[in-house]
C-alpha cells in the first residue's frame, strides 16, 4: 500500500514539474491580447478596411477616397446598362461620366473607369463577347471589358449618330440613322461587319430571344408605332427574316419588351402579352410596368413606383397574380444569376442588392397569398365581407401587431359598417349614402345589383328582404386606386363582372366568397361588359375600330373579333345565342348582332338591320321573351327575324320590359316622377301610372317588374314592385 501511493505522489510531482509547477524554471509570460478595430462592424479590421466608417464595403476595388462605390453610385443620375449572367453595368453622371462594373457571385466592383474624348449614346453587353459596348454621338463603338479595361483600338463606326445597340447572341446589333429610315449593323466579336439592313427603325428598346434567334425592337420613330423582329443566323451573323405584329398600331406600344426563355411570349412596358412566334395578342396584365422579369416556373415578376417604394408583383404562368411585394426604394432592375433573382435597389444614401425570393405566403402567417385578405399583414387573414376590416385577428395577435394599422370589424358579414358603435352589436345601422348608380342590373328573382363608381360599392336590394342587404366592396387598390366603370351580371356563371380603365375584368362570386376577383384582362379600357351564355363579352378600343373579347368562365379567350364597335347597351337573347348592340362609335349608327357559339365560344355569324341610319338609335335594347320583337330606347320595334322595323311607340323612352304576355311596359322621364305605360300584345296603349322620383331602370323579377326612380334631391332610390 504504501509503495502505491509513493508511485501515485512521484507521478503527480513529475507532472506539475512539467506543467512549469514544483521546483522547474518559471513560465514565459503569455503575450497581450491583440486589439482588433472594425469601426463599421463590417467583419473587417479597421487597418484592412478602405472605408473603416462605412459598412458598405472594404474592399480596395469597391471604394474610392474612402467613400464607398454604393454610396456615390445613390447620388448620381445612374442607369443600369448591362445585366447578364450576374454582372451589372452602370452609367453614372456627377462630376465625370463613368462606367461601373459589379459581380454579383463575388459581391465585389469589378472596375470603374471615366468616359473621356466622346458622348455616350447607347450601351450594350455582350456576354458572348465578355464586352460592354458604348457607342457614341460620333458613330463609334467602344468596347470594354467586363472589368471595364477599354480596348485600346476602336471596335467598329457606323455613318451617323448610334441610336440603339443590343446583344444578338453571338453577336452586337448597332443601329445608326443613315439609310433609308434607319440602318441595322451586324458585327461578330472580332469588329467584322457580318450584315446591314437599311429601311428599318430607330428603338428605345431591344430584346434577345434566344429561343427564336430573334431581336425584338420597336419603330418608335414611325407612326403607328408597332413590335417588330428580326432574325439574326447565329451561324452567320445574317440578318435572315423579319417580322411584326399584325395590328400595326391597333395596340398601345412602350417599353421595355420582356421575352420569356422558352421564346413563347413577350411582354411590354403596356402590360400586353403577345404568343410568339406569330406575335398574336394573348393577354394582359391589366397594368402597364416600368420593369419585368420572367423567372422560374414560367413566372412573371412585374415593378411599378409606389410612392418611394416600388411594387413587385409575382404571376403564375397562367398570368394569375399570386404575391405582392412593397420594396423599399426604387427598384432599377432585376438580375437573375444561377436561379437566383436579385433586385438593384437604389436608396436614398446607397444601391442595395437585395435577393428575392419568391413566396406564396408572403406576410409568413401561414395562409397562403392566394386566401389571405390581408397578405402584407402578419396579424389577421380573413375578411369575410371585403371591406378592409379582419373578422377577427390570429392567435396570439392583436392590433398592435398590425403593420397596416388595422382594427377589427364588429360586423364582419356586413360591409355597411365596422365600428361597434355603427350597430347595436349585433346588426349595422345602416344609413345607405346619397349615390346615383351607374350601372343596374338583377338577378329576375329576388336581387338587383346597383354599381356606384364614386363609392367603390355594389349596393344589393333584396325584393324579399324589402330593402338593401349588405353591399360588396369593389374597386382596385394595388397600385393606381381604380373604380370599376363596366358591370354585367352572368346567370350562368353566377357571378357579378367589372370592368375597369385599365383593361382588368374582375368577378364576383354570387355562391362564394364574395371577395373581387381578377378574371381576364383586355389590351385597353373596358368599353362593354355583357353576358353571352356560357360566355362573357368584353369590348375595348383595340384592333381596327374595336375589338370583340369572348371568354369563357376560367377566363380564357376563346375568340375576338376587331374591326367592331364600341355600343352603350346589349342585350343577350339566349334560343338566338345572340348578342345585340349598336356601333355609338360610328355614324350613321345601327343596330348589329354577333352570334356566339355556346359550344366552342366563336363568334360564328354577325348582322345588322338593312337601314343603316334610316331611324334614331338610342338605348336600351329590350328583346321581347319569345325574341320576335326588339324594342330600341327611340320607341322603334324591331322584327327578331330579319331586323326589320314593324312597329313604333311613337316617343322615345327611357327604359322598358316585355311581359309573359307578349305585352310591354315603358319609363319615361315627366318633370320630377315617372310615368309608366303599358301596352297590350298587339303593342296599343292599356294603361298609365306616375310614380314618385326620376327614372333609373326597370327590370323584371320573377313575373312582375321592379321600377327603380330616384328622389329630385338624389337622397334615396325608390323601388316600386308591379
Amino acid at each position: 500500500m504504501f509503495y502505491q501511493r509513493f508511485l501515485i505522489l512521484a507521478t503527480l510531482l513529475g507532472l506539475l514539474s512539467a506543467c512549469g509547477g514544483g521546483s522547474g524554471a518559471p513560465a514565459t509570460p503569455a503575450p497581450p491580447p491583440v486589439v482588433v478595430v472594425d469601426t463599421d462592424k463590417d467583419g473587417s479590421p479597421d487597418n484592412q478596411d478602405v472605408a473603416p466608417n462605412d459598412p458598405l464595403c472594404f474592399a480596395a476595388s469597391d471604394a474610392v477616397g474612402g467613400v464607398c462605390y454604393l454610396k456615390i453610385l445613390a447620388s448620381s443620375r445612374l442607369k443600369v446598362v448591362g445585366n447578364a449572367n450576374g454582372k451589372i453595368f452602370f452609367n453614372s453622371e456627377d462630376d465625370a461620366l463613368r462606367l461601373y462594373a459589379y459581380d454579383l457571385k463575388t459581391r465585389h466592383f469589378l472596375g470603374r473607369v471615366n468616359m473621356v474624348g466622346f458622348t455616350p449614346v447607347a450601351y450594350a453587353y455582350v456576354p458572348d463577347h465578355a464586352t460592354l459596348y458604348v457607342g457614341d454621338s460620333a458613330g463609334k463603338v467602344h468596347a470594354y471589358s467586363e472589368s471595364l479595361q477599354e480596348s485600346t483600338t476602336l471596335f467598329a463606326s457606323v455613318k451617323s449618330a448610334i441610336g440603339g445597340m443590343a446583344a444578338a447572341g453571338k453577336y452586337l446589333m448597332v443601329e445608326d440613322g443613315s439609310g433609308a429610315w434607319a440602318t441595322h449593323y451586324v458585327y461578330d466579336k472580332q469588329g467584322k461587319l457580318t450584315d446591314s439592313k437599311d429601311w428599318n427603325y430607330y428603338s428605345r428598346y431591344y430584346e434577345w430571344s434566344a429561343a427564336l434567334s430573334r431581336l425584338y425592337f420597336f419603330r418608335d420613330a414611325q407612326t403607328p408605332n408597332d413590335l417588330m423582329y428580326e432574325v439574326i443566323d447565329q451561324s452567320t451573323g445574317k440578318i435572315s427574316a423579319n417580322g411584326e405584329t399584325p395590328y400595326h398600331g391597333s395596340y398601345i406600344i412602350n417599353g421595355p419588351i420582356k421575352a420569356n426563355p422558352s421564346g413563347s411570349k413577350v411582354l411590354l412596358g403596356s402590360g400586353d402579352i403577345y404568343a410568339a412566334p406569330e406575335l398574336t395578342w394573348s393577354g394582359s396584365l391589366g397594368s402597364s410596368v416600368t420593369n419585368a422579369a420572367w423567372i422560374a416556373s414560367g413566372e412573371l415578376i412585374s415593378l411599378s413606383p409606389a410612392g418611394t417604394q416600388t411594387r413587385l408583383l409575382r404571376y403564375d404562368a397562367n398570368n394569375r397574380r399570386v404575391e405582392e411585394v412593397l420594396i423599399a426604394g426604387d427598384v432599377l432592375e432585376v438580375a437573375v444569376d444561377s436561379g437566383v433573382n436579385y433586385l438593384v435597389v437604389r436608396l436614398a444614401d446607397h444601391i442595395d442588392f437585395v435577393r428575392y425570393t419568391p413566396s406564396d405566403d408572403t406576410d409568413g402567417d401561414g395562409v397562403p397569398n392566394t386566401l389571405d385578405k390581408f397578405p402584407l399583414d402578419k396579424s389577421a387573414a380573413v375578411d369575410s365581407d371585403n371591406d378592409g376590416y379582419p373578422d377577427a385577428f390570429l392567435s396570439g395577435m392583436s392590433a398592435a401587431d398590425s403593420t397596416t394599422g388595422l382594427t377589427r370589424d364588429f360586423y364582419p358579414l356586413d360591409a355597411s359598417c365596422h365600428a361597434q358603435e355603427e350597430g347595436d352589436g349585433v346588426n349595422c345601422k345602416v344609413v345607405m349614402p346619397a349615390f346615383t348608380p351607374d350601372v343596374v342590373a338583377g338577378d329576375g328573382r329576388d336581387v338587383i345589383y346597383l354599381l356606384s363608381k364614386a363609392n367603390n360599392r355594389v349596393y344589393r336590394w333584396s325584393k324579399a328582404s324589402g330593402g338593401y342587404v349588405s353591399p360588396y366592396v369593389v374597386g382596385q387598390k394595388s397600385g393606381t386606386p381604380e373604380s370599376p366603370v363596366k358591370m354585367a351580371l352572368s346567370l350562368e356563371h353566377q357571378r357579378l363582372y367589372l370592368g375597369y380603365a385599365s383593361g382588368l375584368i374582375t368577378y364576383i362570386s354570387l355562391s362564394g366568397d364574395p371577395v373581387e376577383t381578377r378574371f381576364a384582362s383586355t389590351a385597353m379600357a373596358v368599353g362593354g361588359l355583357a353576358a353571352t351564355g356560357n360566355y362573357l363579352l368584353a369590348q375595348d378600343a383595340s384592333g381596327a375600330w374595336a375589338t370583340h373579347y369572348i371568354f369563357d368562365k376560367q377566363g380564357k379567350l376563346t375568340d375576338s373579333k376587331d374591326w367592331n364597335y364600341y355600343s352603350r347597351s346589349y342585350e343577350w337573347y339566349g334560343a338566338l345565342s345572340r348578342i345585340y348592340f349598336f356601333r355609338d362609335d360610328t355614324s350613321p349608327n345601327d343596330l348589329l348582332y354577333e352570334t356566339i357559339d355556346q359550344a366552342s365560344g366563336k363568334i360564328s355569324g354577325d348582322g345588322e338591320t338593312p337601314y343603316h341610319g334610316s331611324y334614331a338609335i338610342q338605348g336600351p335594347i329590350r328583346v321581347s321573351l319569345g325574341g320576335g320583337r326588339i324594342l330600341l330606347g327611340s320607341g322603334d320595334i324591331y322584327s327578331g327575324s330579319d331586323l326589320t322595323v314593324v312597329k313604333s311607340l311613337g316617343a322615345s323612352v327611357f327604359d322598358a320590359q316585355w311581359l309573359d304576355s307578349g305585352g310591354l311596359v315603358t319609363m319615361t322621364a315627366s318633370g320630377t316622377e315617372t310615368r309608366l305605360a303599358s301596352y297590350d300584345a298587339s303593342i296599343k296603349l292599356s294603361g298609365q301610372q306616375t310614380v314618385a322620383g326620376k327614372p333609373v331602370a326597370m327590370l323584371r323579377m320573377g313575373t312582375g317588374i321592379v321600377v327603380i326612380t330616384q328622389a329630385a334631391d338624389l337622397s334615396r332610390l325608390n323601388f316600386v314592385s308591379m
